[in-house]
Formats: C-alpha cells, sequence, structure tokens
C-alpha cells in the first residue's frame, strides 16, 4: 500500500495533468457559457427590434381606428364608447382623448371624463401616463406638448420596454353638437407590452439553451482531441529539462514538497542528495560547450539509472542535479557511492574524437536530522555537504548529519569504555 501510495506522489506527470484537465474542463464550459449568451444576446437584439416593431405598427394601428371616431361628426358619447370598447381587448391598457385646453373629453376610465389633464397626471393610477409628459412640467407647457407626435416604450428591455408602448398623437376635431369647428384633440393611448417582451425572453433564453449543447459538445471534441495529442507535449516540456531529460527545477521543486508532505504523514525515510560534476568549466574549456552539454545528458542517464522508477531525478541549472529518495541515509550514501563508482569507470564519449572521465562530487541530507521533511532546510543542509565534498578534494559523498551522528555514538562509546577502564583500576 505504500508503495503504491509512493508511486502515485512520485507520478508529477500524473498530478500536472489533472490540475490541467480540469482546468481545462473549467475554461471549456465557461467559454461555451459565454459563447452561447453571446449568440442569445444577438438573437436577442433582433428579436427585439422586430418585436418593437410590431408593437409600433400595432399602436398605429389602434391610433388609426380610435381617431376615425374624432372626425365622424357622430355624439361625444359615441367616441367615449370606441375608446372604452378599445380599451376592453388584450392590445390597448387605457385610451383618452384631450382636447386642445387640456380637458378630458373621453377615457376608457369614465371618472376621468371632464378633468384638465393636469389633474389627471397627478393621479396616482397615472403613473405611465406621466412619462409623456415629463418635460412639460407647468400647465402652459403641457398644453403646447399636446401638439407633439410621439412614442415611448415604458420597462426595462430595450426598444421594447416590457410593460407599456405609451403613443401621443394629434388630429383634427369634428364631434357633433361641439359646435367647435377648426379645433384639435390629442388621442393618447397606453398599449400592453408585456407579452411581447415575455415572447422576446423565452425565444432568447431557447437560443441560449440550444446552442449551448452544440457548443459544449464543440469544447468536448476539442479537449478530447488536446488530451489525445497536445497536451502530453505540453506537459512534458512543462516538467522535463531540455538538455538532460530530467524534471526541470520547478518540477523538482513542486513534486519533492508533496512528496516530503506525504512521506512526513507515513513517517518514510527520505534523503536529498545535492550533485555536481567536478570540474566541470575546465571540460567546457577545453572540448567546447557541445562536450559540457554532452556530459550533462550523460550523467543524467547514469543518475536515472541508479535509482528506482519512484525516485526524482531533477536538474537544478548548469551542472548541478538533485535526487530525492525514499531511504534511510546510511542506504543512501551506499547506493549514491555506487553510483560514484559507475560514473568514475565510465568512459563518456563527448565527441567523435575525444572521451573523458567524469567524477562527481555529492552533499546529502535526510529526514532522520534537523532538517526533517522540510524542503529547504533539506536543500540547504545538502548544499552544504557539497561544499564539504569538494573541500575534502570531490570525486566523494558528504553526508555532516550521518558523520556528526556517528562521531557522537563513537565518543560515548570510548567514554563509557574509559569509565569501565577507570572503575576496573
Amino acid at each position: 500500500m505504500i508503495q503504491a501510495l509512493w508511486k502515485q506522489l512520485a507520478s508529477r506527470s500524473g498530478l500536472l495533468r489533472g490540475r490541467v484537465y480540469q482546468s481545462l474542463w473549467l475554461e471549456a464550459g465557461l467559454a461555451a457559457t459565454i459563447a452561447s449568451a453571446l449568440m442569445a444576446f444577438v438573437a436577442g437584439v433582433v428579436v427585439l427590434n422586430q418585436s418593437a416593431r410590431q408593437l409600433r405598427y400595432e399602436s398605429d394601428e389602434v391610433q388609426r381606428q380610435l381617431s376615425a371616431g374624432l372626425t365622424s361628426y357622430e355624439p361625444l358619447y359615441g367616441l367615449q364608447r370606441q375608446v372604452q370598447e378599445a380599451s376592453s381587448g388584450e392590445r390597448v391598457k387605457s385610451a383618452l382623448v384631450v382636447d386642445q385646453r387640456g380637458v378630458v373629453l373621453a377615457a376608457s376610465n369614465s371618472a376621468l371624463v371632464g378633468l384638465p389633464l393636469s389633474h389627471v397626471l397627478q393621479l396616482p393610477a397615472q403613473s405611465l401616463l406621466r412619462q409623456l409628459f415629463d418635460e412639460c412640467p407647468s400647465a402652459s407647457s403641457l398644453l403646447s406638448c399636446l401638439s407633439r407626435d410621439e412614442l415611448v416604450f415604458h420597462g426595462r428591455l430595450p426598444w421594447i420596454g416590457g410593460e407599456a408602448v405609451l403613443a401621443m398623437h394629434p388630429y383634427p376635431l369634428a364631434l357633433e353638437g361641439l359646435g367647435r369647428y377648426g379645433d384639435r384633440a390629442t388621442l393618447i393611448t397606453v398599449s400592453d407590452g408585456r407579452p411581447a417582451a415575455r415572447e422576446a425572453l423565452i425565444f432568447t433564453l431557447t437560443v441560449f439553451l440550444a446552442g449551448l449543447l452544440p457548443l459544449m459538445a464543440g469544447c468536448v471534441g476539442l479537449i478530447l482531441r488536446l488530451r489525445q495529442r497536445l497536451i502530453p507535449e505540453l506537459l512534458r516540456l512543462a516538467q522535463v529539462d531540455a538538455l538532460s531529460g530530467v524534471y526541470n527545477r520547478r518540477a523538482f521543486m513542486e513534486t519533492a514538497e508533496e512528496m516530503l508532505s506525504r512521506a512526513d504523514d507515513a513517517q518514510l525515510p527520505m534523503a536529498l542528495a545535492l550533485i555536481d560534476v567536478d570540474r566541470f568549466k575546465q571540460i567546457n574549456d577545453t572540448y567546447g560547450h557541445d562536450a559540457g552539454d554532452q556530459v550533462i545528458r550523460l550523467v543524467s542517464d547514469l543518475l536515472r539509472s541508479s535509482v528506482r522508477s519512484a525516485d526524482l531525478v531533477g536538474r537544478l541549472g548548469g551542472d548541478e542535479f538533485v535526487i530525492l529518495v525514499q531511504l534511510p541515509a546510511d542506504q543512501a550514501t551506499a547506493m549514491l557511492e555506487r553510483t560514484l563508482v559507475q560514473v568514475r569507470s565510465t568512459d563518456m564519449q563527448i565527441s567523435p574524437e575525444a572521451s573523458a572521465k567524469v567524477t562527481l562530487s555529492i552533499g546529502l541530507a535526510a529526514s532522520d536530522g534537523p532538517s526533517r521533511y522540510e524542503l529547504a532546510k533539506l536543500m540547504a543542509a545538502a548544499d552544504a555537504a557539497l561544499y564539504v565534498a569538494k573541500d575534502r578534494g570531490r570525486a566523494q559523498v558528504a553526508n555532516l548529519e550521518y558523520e556528526a551522528k556517528r562521531s557522537s555514538a563513537g565518543e560515548r562509546m570510548r567514554n563509557r569504555i574509559d569509565g569501565w577502564q577507570v572503575r576496573g583500576a
């Protein structure tokens, strides 16, 4: 079970691939939703524009039908009956006829007949009607506004409004019994815009939902294609150092943090080693940078072959490598010493004409020391040990914490022996 967990943690590619796929699915879903919303918005604009035209036509038709009664030379009560009949249908919410003096001659609400328009506009139920006369606050300006030809959409939706369409048109006035020839009257109608707005919203929502399905299907197909072809290559490039073929610095650090955290929970022994190629600058200066690159590749192959598949090998930069293994300090030291022997005994072919012998200096730190499972402290301790290995003559493994423990244990043993000798004497 522990081995299975370790392999799972060591698979950096699998962890990063999972996060990339999760982000990709979320981004694809968001993109499909936004695209469908834009498509629905465009369709909604078209439908709203068409609905606005239809409402204008219907409002003009209502005005045309009622205006016929203004010049029919019929009695005033006939005009009142026509206005009330028009308001009893589904299209017209209310209507009224106002003469040029500002007095209501006929209205769908018979209680308004005979009232001055200024008084009608103050009534709470006439809030919609007041929108036609917002720019006419005084009584004199109100009368001048009656001569305007105007159409207003009321509500939250553009071009439609959503609630009502208010229309105001002046017409000649010729009714029996008025005796005022040459007078004019203004016909005001309030048409119901809610059915058209409701239809526009339903259509827009339908377009959104209908468009979302094919867009999501297209995104799914694209993601599957990316998963098969492009993403694996991108993930490899994001994690692997191009020259050495091992993990780059960022991929190693992120994966090592996760592995150390899980190892801390399971109390598994861990060891981290920093590795330098000895006299690497001299190789570059003698044989050229191409030869130096070849040495980096060959050393990377040897390091990967010396550890298990669950262990991590990374290149921090230049000729510096790092290894994280699940081993106690003594076993990790023995493994690295075998690696040194293998590298030293390998005749590296750095060019068609030349070969070179390469040695490594290694600094080691383990989780049973003061650094515990903290990556930064382990790397600092391994770096200090690496400098000691170089000072001692290179081509060796230095583990200062392990050496200190052995030295301390040997000193305690010597003191106990000396103590027995003293008591024996």
